[in-house]
């Protein structure tokens, strides 16, 4: 899998879109800053591996991206409008049309179906014909026929691929990746990965993902290591990257 040419400042180009833009960003916890000055811009259709020890931070920076947790000082913006800033139902409502969020575990709703879970934030933001885009984004992950299964009927590997719909059913510009594989054995982990940015790149989605995986950061278009609150550009890992998921 062939990487895009990116610009040394963060971004395909200088004078692209940025889809996700984060400026001068602090973050603080008692007796530490987990962010001093961060800077990141990702273009539409671009993804980026986000790496780091653990307790370095990463997960905060995908929930300051997000909107959950507001910086102490800097600026955060999805498609140009501040999130940081901006009232909670804004921000709920950016989140829930905008942003798409795939956790290490997937957090599928139990008493939901398949189909249901993914259908599920679509219905919420008052989309047209949510289970029709469920049922398309299901076909695209691999999981046709598991559509009235129970998530505690799902593998690892499979969970996480509903997952990935659910992130994608509003077809948010953004989606953030908490770690997707780190509950996965490597075969599993480089199909969820391959399935991830299959669908963003279809969708033109840009993509966040904290990871502790070279594999998953290889298949990425660029890599940062988040080092005392801010973050560095790292060459492309030499870990063979993700094939092209299966259809």
């Amino acid at each position: 899998m062939a990487k895009r040419r990116t610009s040394p400042a963060g971004g395909r180009a200088a004078t692209a879109e940025q889809v996700v833009r984060a400026r001068g960003v602090v973050v603080e916890v008692p007796g530490r800053r987990l962010a001093d000055g961060l800077e990141l811009a990702v273009a539409p259709g671009e993804s980026v591996a986000l790496m780091g020890p653990s307790g370095s931070g990463k997960t905060t920076v995908l929930n300051t991206l997000a909107g959950l947790v507001r910086p102490a000082a800097g600026t955060v913006e999805i498609g140009g409008e501040p999130i940081g800033d901006a009232t909670p139902d804004r921000a709920a409502a950016m989140r829930l049309t905008g942003i798409g969020m795939v956790f290490q575990f997937g957090e599928l709703m139990p008493e939901l179906d398949v189909l249901e879970n993914v259908a599920l934030p679509a219905a919420f933001a008052g989309l047209d014909e949510a289970a029709d885009r469920a049922r398309r984004l299901l076909e695209r992950v691999g999981l046709v026929g598991f559509e009235e299964r129970a998530p505690e009927e799902l593998s690892g590997g499979e969970a996480q691929r509903a997952a990935i719909a659910r992130a994608l059913v509003c077809a948010p510009r953004l989606v953030l990746a908490d770690e997707p594989t780190g509950a996965l054995d490597e075969a599993n982990a480089r199909r969820v990965t391959a399935v991830l940015l299959d669908a963003c790149r279809a969708a033109d989605a840009a993509l966040v993902v904290a990871t502790h995986d070279p594999a998953v950061a290889a298949a990425m278009d660029r890599t940062l290591l988040l080092r005392d609150g801010r973050l560095h550009p790292l060459p492309a890992p030499t870990t063979e990257p993700a094939p092209a998921a299966d259809r």
